[in-house]
């Protein structure tokens, strides 16, 4: 009687799922944002664990059942994290099998089933997991939008807007860019772009938000069409980056995730292009699972790393 719990812990949402081997019953559920860098540790932990009580509620069961926990949070991306959030819950739960790692990981077990590959993110940021045969890992980018987070929405929303900025002020070739920034953010001139962008309540987000202007752009403009392809070659080396990392003993496989790839065939086309000049046998595929249940996967695994290939999906409308 075995309860193995997946956490997905992103910076907007988290989502956890809890897996019975017994009874093969899944329970999910979902709540605010666990990034231990944004909302404190202690709320992090809170949060979590209150959506693992509502799961355990809903397949009336209780935590001395679980036995693997894996929690894939945003935000975590060096040791001294990890062991502080893996103190604290295995503290809470002590009878279980804890691990704390990136978000990124959930999204790489889920569209791998478990197995060896690499996931490339890019939705407002950036980055690239991957996870070797033998268990070893390697990253690359996701260092945020000041160091990084190439081919990110915020550096083509950025660059989009530096070029319509550049255009209208007589220092950059013709783009239709500024056309769709004075339209989207309702500019008379570049000037009004400054309080559009750093009064708004997260800059960050209000730069990224361009990008799809930039995208739809990139269909019939050569500005806007340079900037996609220079983010999707960024991101085509990252995952070079990551596979050399690893010495080539990693699976061909590419899991897309993030909502630049899911959403955007503009970007989804141009990054396959610039793979097969990088990676020539990578086999790209967009993520169509839950990365929670591909947390679930790595929670039974903490228990019996010889488990079967069985993968426990769940509908992402589920």
């Amino acid at each position: 009687m075995a309860l193995y719990i997946g956490v997905d812990g992103g910076g907007s949402k988290t989502e956890v799922m809890i897996f019975d081997d017994e009874s093969r019953q899944m329970a999910l559920s979902s709540g605010p944002a666990s990034n231990p860098n944004t909302v404190g540790t202690e709320n992090s932990v809170a949060a979590v664990t209150s959506l693992i009580n509502q799961g355990l509620g809903k397949l009336n069961s209780t935590a001395e059942r679980i036995r693997g926990l894996s929690l894939c949070m945003a935000g975590v991306d060096r040791p001294s994290q990890a062991q502080i959030l893996h103190g604290l819950f295995q503290e809470k739960y002590p009878e279980t099998s804890v691990e704390v790692t990136n978000d990124a990981f959930a999204a790489l077990s889920a569209g791998t089933h478990g197995e060896s590959g690499i996931v490339l993110i890019a939705g407002t940021g950036s980055i690239a997991v991957g996870e070797g045969r033998r268990g070893d890992t390697a990253r690359a980018g996701g260092y945020g939008n000041l160091v990084g987070d190439e081919g990110s929405g915020f550096d083509i929303g950025r660059q989009g807007l530096m070029a319509a900025v550049q255009y209208v002020e007589g220092r950059g070739e013709k783009t239709d860019l500024w056309h769709l920034a004075s339209e989207s953010f309702e500019l008379r001139h570049p000037s009004d772009l400054i309080p559009r962008v750093y009064d708004s309540v997260h800059p960050v987000g209000t730069v990224a938000s361009f990008a799809r202007y930039v995208l739809e752009a990139a269909r019939y403009d050569e500005v806007a069409k340079g900037v996609v392809r220079n983010g999707a070659e960024n991101l085509a080396r990252m995952v070079e980056s990551v596979r050399h990392q690893l010495h080539d003993d990693v699976s061909n496989r590419v899991v897309l995730s993030g909502s630049l790839l899911t959403q955007s065939e503009m970007l989804y086309d141009r990054l396959r292009l610039s793979l097969q000049s990088v990676f020539p046998l990578a086999k790209a595929e967009r993520l169509a699972e839950r990365p929670s249940a591909g947390a679930v996967q790595r929670a039974r695994r903490l228990v019996n790393p010889t488990l079967s290939p069985e993968f426990i999906s769940a509908s992402p409308a589920c």
